[in-house]
């Protein structure tokens, strides 16, 4: 893990700095070269002296400038307030302090009240619409996604599908028209090549007929000729309460999931409109089911939503809770600091999918509480194997068992090592000897924008509510002295019940 250049006469690390740091480094084991250990040179006036056991004692076993420079954080994030050494004792675990920074950083993100009514007046406006193009239909819109479960950041899109019924003269034409195939190959199976040429011959023209007759037939007018994406993305662009309020439209009807994708210009928020998934919805309900079964997902989801997908949590923390159980500690997450710790957990995910998960060989499924199973298994092998990307990840849908609602993900290898890079920077600032740093989290999370205004935006709110109390605190007490002076007027006294 030595860097190319640890040769350079001015490059003084230890391998104790290269055990942590993993960032701009080249692989080695890439290149076939192999870097031997090299101790750090003495200067000739240090090596003249002998160091007595005091001084060798108080040195500290990292090159904390290198180290620091590298992963240490010199300001305060905007999700925390205090410094570490202001807030905690000197020996409160620093897995502790990164709990905290965990829950704070999800009270940040979390979206506030204001934000939430934003959101469903845009749901309900978009239910509005929609129930207007299809009205007369029997359609149903439903919300899923991180908006009906909770888990959405303040960016975070709103993904609608709606349901309509399939028309009924559809499907007979359907039925008809493959009992109409089955016979015509029966029967021409027993004709002559003459008598198949002749049939191929009138079936084109009536064909053609056909085809003739509906262009005549066709009116412009009629949305019966236009798919139901089509239908919807012609309301939003006419509408007059919608025509002059988007920022960005697009319907993909060639693919395997046709969508409308648009941005609400005065929200800013985009949305994903499909037709007829029921998956959504049912993905939604099991999500709301995992997070009251599983307190420590939501916030970890915050975190982790920067890097992953939700489905490796949850698979995440049901083989944790299984290995808590079969080991006889601490059962649920209702038990003590370790089960409960939210630092201690974001350290194990990246050790788990950085360093101890098999891509090439493992499959996840969240279903019946978690398991692995093998992606070469026979009934497995033709769905979640991927011989052109051996590393991708593989995550069964539930609802879906044949389907893998992994396989959009690329350079797998790539992602498990930021895990683990992730998993050394955290142990570099909490594992003794430490490296200091003014937050843990923000060593592997860097502050964006967003999370500026964010922290901003809180504090003008809280301080908005604190005055908005103090006020009804001194209108309160007015009102109670008021009180007080009738009721001595008529000789009560109410002090006592006051």
């Amino acid at each position: 893990m030595a860097d190319a250049d640890i040769g350079k006469e001015n490059q003084e690390e230890t391998w104790q700095d290269n055990d942590f740091l993993t960032f701009n480094q080249q692989n080695n084991e890439e290149s076939g070269e192999t870097v031997k250990e090299q101790k750090p040179k003495r200067s000739s006036l240090s090596s003249s002296k002998q160091e007595d056991e005091s001084s060798r004692k108080k040195r500290p076993r990292y090159n904390e400038r290198t180290t620091a420079s590298l992963t240490s954080v010199s300001e305060l994030p905007p999700w925390m307030e205090k410094q570490h050494s202001h807030k905690y004792h000197r020996n409160v675990p620093r897995l502790v302090m990164l709990h905290d920074e965990i829950v704070s950083f999800a009270n940040l993100m979390a979206p506030q009240p204001d934000e939430l009514k934003v959101r469903m007046d845009l749901v309900d406006k978009v239910t509005k619409l929609v129930e207007e193009t299809f009205e007369g239909k029997e359609c149903s819109v439903q919300v899923f996604g991180s908006q009906a479960t909770g888990l959405l950041l303040p960016t975070s899109d709103i993904d609608f599908v709606v349901m309509l019924p399939e028309k009924a003269d559809d499907k007979a034409d359907a039925s008809n028209a493959n009992d109409a195939n089955e016979k015509s190959g029966k029967s021409s199976e027993s004709k002559s090549k003459k008598e198949a040429k002749q049939t191929q011959v009138g079936n084109e023209l009536s064909e053609k007929q056909k085809e003739r007759k509906e262009m005549e037939a066709f009116d412009i007018e009629d949305d019966s000729h236009r798919s139901p994406l089509a239908q919807l993305g012609q309301a939003l662009t006419t509408h007059a309460d919608w025509k002059n309020e988007l920022s960005y439209l697009e319907v993909v009807e060639n693919t395997r999931v046709p969508i409308i994708k648009f941005t609400h210009g005065p929200t800013n928020l985009s949305v994903d409109i499909c037709f007829n998934q029921e998956t959504g919805a049912l993905a939604a309900d099991l999500m709301k089911r995992f997070l009251d079964a599983m307190p420590p997902l939501k916030p970890l989801t915050f975190v982790l939503k920067y890097f992953m997908l939700q489905m490796m949590i949850v698979s995440f923390l049901q083989h944790r809770e299984r290995h808590a159980y079969n080991n006889h500690q601490n059962r649920g997450y209702e038990g003590t600091a370790n089960t409960m710790n939210l630092g201690s957990m974001l350290l194990e995910f990246f050790e788990l999918y950085g360093m101890d998960f098999n891509y090439l060989t493992t499959g996840i499924s969240v279903r019946s509480d978690g398991f692995y199973f093998p992606k070469g298994a026979k009934g497995k092998r033709e769905f979640f194997h991927q011989p052109s990307r051996p590393y991708s990840l593989s995550l069964e849908n539930p609802f879906e068992i044949t389907a893998d609602v992994g396989r959009a993900s690329f350079r797998m290898q790539l992602v498990a090592k930021s895990f683990e890079t992730a998993m050394r920077v955290i142990l570099s600032h909490t594992a003794e000897p430490f490296v200091p740093t003014e937050s843990i989290l923000a060593s592997i999370l860097p502050p964006t924008e967003e999370m500026l205004k964010r922290s901003t935006m809180l504090k003008v709110l809280k301080d908005a509510e604190k005055k908005e109390k103090n006020m009804a605190g001194t209108n309160g007490n007015a009102d109670n002295n008021g009180k007080r002076i009738n009721s001595s007027d008529s000789g009560l006294d109410t002090s006592d019940s006051e």
